[in-house]
């Protein structure tokens, strides 16, 4: 990621005075390269939901859950 990209996501997350960042968190997904451009429109639309009081949560990726433990223990 160039400077210049880095300098585009934290504009994007921290340029807003009358906005707190307090917890966030970003899953992968499925792409395999994640443009700046493409995170950066994902917070707008939290921060969207979030001000219309749009209910939000995690995304479901559709795929199975793991169990942890199982698969730890058949490292």
């Amino acid at each position: 990621m160039s400077t210049l990209e880095k300098d585009g996501l934290e504009a994007c997350l921290f340029s807003r005075p009358d906005k707190k960042l307090i917890n966030i968190k970003f899953m992968r997904g499925t792409a395999k390269i994640i443009e700046a451009g493409d995170l950066c429109a994902a917070v707008s639309t939290m921060i969207d939901q979030r001000d219309h009081g749009t209910p939000s949560g995690p995304s479901r990726s559709g795929k199975t859950p793991t169990d942890v433990r199982n698969w730890v223990a058949g490292l």
